[in-house]
């Protein structure tokens, strides 16, 4: 059996072939494109592959995998032998991940199927459609006050049919390229929604998340892409570390303390569930979230309480997920579910 690590970069690959013994066959360097990567292939009949979560793990991955090999996804921040080296270069660390994983001392990262990982390209990409929007409509507000220019007091509200034909009346050719720029752009978003639409409808989990009071379709969408299969989380706890909304912890002999939320992990379900929860304490304020952050609000300020709420949330998605419960504005009782389930 051959062990080979794998330094994936943009233009290239840099992989160390080691046998069992521990001794380095090859350190040797080819393009990161399919058909060198195939070439490299063909040379080996029995063999592990271990590559780094880098921008694009997943063409390599999935190449190694559909040859039959055995492929580990290593987690970037936790492979702390390279990033901690004194001595780095894209040698040493493709050694380095051949060595760990010849002692089978890698630790994986998460590999969602294939089906998953496209429905998670999909919403993140109406995500950053949604921010060129947003930076778009910027761009005009600048460029109207620049010019010391403000809408009629008729126009209360912005974007809307006739602001947008007010504003290409104004004759401006900034304003006109920005306004076609915005209105594909939209074009765009409704296009991929209607995609998304059609897997929120295909998925029950989605809809069950979506009972959720202050979450639509598409944050249902977000939050089970990046969550993928909840059984891969044995507790609550290690969701919500996954998400980032566990707080650091420093400890010196007898003394300890929590920080501020270590924010690892993936960042747009922290943002999904942040957003959800400024809509749900305005829109269900007698659920028992929202009771939970006005008692949190009122000792350590807003910003504290949604952070700690959106912590909460996770919890009830986790559950709701696991037992398969729809959301309850007073809350359920778990042991009676469990019970309830058991029997």
């Amino acid at each position: 059996m051959l062990y080979i690590g794998l330094d994936v970069h943009k233009e290239f690959c840099q992989a160390c072939v080691m046998n069992k013994s521990g001794k380095v066959i090859s350190n040797e360097r080819f393009l990161s494109t399919q058909e060198a990567l195939d070439k490299f292939l063909d040379r080996f009949d029995k063999a592990k592959f271990v590559l780094e979560s880098t921008g694009i793990w997943e063409f390599i991955y999935e190449g190694i995998e559909k040859r039959g090999f055995e492929v580990v996804l290593a987690h970037p921040l936790k492979v702390r032998a390279i990033s901690e080296a004194k001595v780095k270069t894209d040698k040493v660390d493709a050694e380095t991940l051949a060595h760990l994983l010849r002692a089978d001392l890698i630790p994986r990262s998460h590999v969602p199927p294939r089906d998953m990982r496209n429905l998670r390209q999909l919403v993140r990409h109406r995500a950053y459609l949604v921010r060129q929007c947003t930076s778009i409509k910027n761009r005009i507000h600048a460029e109207l006050l620049r010019r010391g220019i403000r809408r009629p007091e008729s126009l209360k509200k912005t974007f809307t049919f006739k602001h947008v034909e007010w504003m290409h009346s104004l004759g401006i050719l900034t304003i006109d390229s920005s306004l076609n720029c915005l209105e594909g752009i939209q074009a765009q978003i409704k296009e991929v929604e209607s995609f998304l639409l059609a897997e929120y409808n295909s998925r029950p989990d989605a809809r069950l998340i979506a009972t959720i009071p202050g979450i639509g379709f598409y944050g249902a969408l977000l939050i089970l892409a990046e969550i993928d299969d909840i059984h891969r989380f044995s507790h609550p706890e290690k969701l919500c570390a996954y998400a980032g909304l566990v707080p650091t912890v420093h400890q010196s002999a007898s003394r300890s303390y929590n920080g501020s939320i270590t924010k690892n992990g993936s960042p747009h379900l922290r943002w999904i569930l942040i957003e959800a929860v400024h809509v749900h304490t305005n829109y269900c304020p007698e659920s028992k979230l929202s009771a939970f952050h006005r008692k949190i609000a009122k000792r350590r300020g807003k910003q504290r309480a949604t952070v700690a709420t959106a912590r909460k949330l996770l919890h009830t998605i986790y559950w709701m997920l696991l037992t398969k419960e729809k959301f309850h504005c007073q809350g359920f009782n778990l042991v009676e579910k469990a019970a309830s389930m058991n029997a």
